[in-house]
């Protein structure tokens, strides 16, 4: 099976020591050592899955890419019966650290389209070359809708158009208008699913020096680097998410220990009355405690997690971007997020002190410390949670941020 772009760029021990790096303090340090991989991709081995129904011409097609003949050592199988299950790898000698990769028939075994995506591990290539006869099929569409949901690309190949050429001259058509015509059905066919027409390629297996052959293997050959880059854009969550796993499990105790103490107070029957016709008990210390420690949980969690001012003036320097883009995409999700984290801990306090008010003559003590313990304790919690998951997404975009080309 294919294996991922993120698994070359980094080995175990690699990827413990980023681990070890992020929980000391120093992300910096961690973009650092993340960018001088993304600055060297040359030798990352991207895989490029070749797709297709049975008989769309996907095996001829990868035989031609690597300058083989069907009949070969080494050279792909084709034929319109197909009865290997797993995708099979190719190298590409024209193309170094390119794999291509053969995959069963989109048609050949019966399976529903997500079982199939499942099956042949779809998640798990970097790009895709779509390969299809005579017309558009249902599948093509399809298949590029799940690949662009994937955020990765692809080309679409007519492939056999030395048939489409045959039939052309028959009727005495003119053959540039008919490519026209050819393309502007495939690019309407793209839009009418809603996938963004990708590069698009007529072309004859056989005929390597007619058609579009020669224009893909050199356009492709211009897109590898765009191609590896997107990939590591795409990875970056994957490897943040592997980097501050341990120190998120950490910061998760925290917040844990931050609701058992809000748990705690609320636990306490403190409250004064409020100007009403009948005195009415607020929990005071309940919603000071809230909002106290909600406030406080946010500014520990940016600064375990290393958002910081200091850090963007530092690593804007390094990475040859202005501080005020990086700060600008640190502050991408936070501004938007405060005023709901208010609004929340407004709404929770306002719910509480009602329910609290209306269960007051009719439970002990007890039970409404119990009350006031479990509500302060949900409420803390279910605010520093989200607060952490915020911030661990803003690390990711600063992080993006910093290794884009733009």
């Amino acid at each position: 099976m294919a294996q991922s772009t993120l698994s070359q760029l980094f080995t175990v021990q690699e990827s413990r020591n980023l681990q070890s790096m992020y929980n000391t303090g120093e992300l910096e340090g961690v973009i650092l050592q993340i960018k001088s991989k993304s600055d060297n991709l040359d030798n990352v081995q991207l895989n490029i899955a070749v797709l297709g129904d049975v008989g769309s011409g996907k095996s001829t097609f990868i035989n031609a890419m690597r300058g083989l003949r069907s009949s070969d050592h080494g050279a792909a199988p084709t034929g319109n019966e197909e009865t290997w299950m797993e995708p099979t790898k190719y190298p590409c000698q024209d193309l170094p650290n390119v794999q291509l990769w053969d995959l069963p028939g989109m048609n050949s075994f019966g399976f529903e389209l997500n079982n199939y995506l499942k099956k042949v591990k779809f998640e798990s290539f970097d790009f895709f070359i779509i390969v299809s006869q005579a017309r558009f099929r249902e599948n093509d569409g399809e298949i590029a809708k799940k690949i662009q949901e994937q955020g990765k690309e692809f080309y679409y190949v007519r492939s056999k158009i030395d048939n489409d050429a045959y039939s052309l001259k028959k009727q005495g058509a003119d053959l540039n208008e008919g490519w026209r015509t050819i393309r502007r059905d495939c690019i309407n066919n793209f839009q009418t699913v809603g996938v963004t027409p990708p590069d698009i390629f007529l072309i004859s297996s056989f005929d390597l020096e007619e058609y579009d052959f020669l224009r893909l293997k050199s356009t492709l050959t211009r897109d590898l680097p765009s191609i590896k880059s997107n990939v590591l854009s795409l990875s970056v969550p994957k490897i943040m998410l592997d980097v501050t796993e341990p120190k998120r499990r950490m910061l998760m105790k925290r917040v844990w220990l931050l609701a058992i103490l809000a748990g705690a107070v609320g636990a306490v029957p403190v409250s004064v009355p409020v100007p009403m016709s009948v005195p009415v008990p607020v929990p005071v210390l309940s919603v000071i405690t809230i909002i106290g420690l909600t406030v406080a949980g946010r500014i520990y969690l940016q600064k375990q997690l290393g958002l910081s001012d200091k850090l963007l003036q530092s690593l804007a320097s390094k990475v040859a971007k202005p501080s005020s883009v990086l700060k600008a995409e640190m502050n991408h999700r936070l501004p938007r997020k405060m005023p709901l984290a208010v609004t929340n801990v407004l709404l929770g306090i306002t719910i509480v002190t009602c329910m609290i008010t209306g269960i007051k003559y009719s439970f002990s003590p007890v039970m409404l410390s119990i009350f006031g313990a479990v509500s302060s304790f949900a409420l803390t919690y279910k605010l520093l949670k989200d607060s952490l998951k915020d911030h661990l997404e803003t690390v990711q975009c600063l992080v993006k941020s910093a290794l884009s080309r733009d």
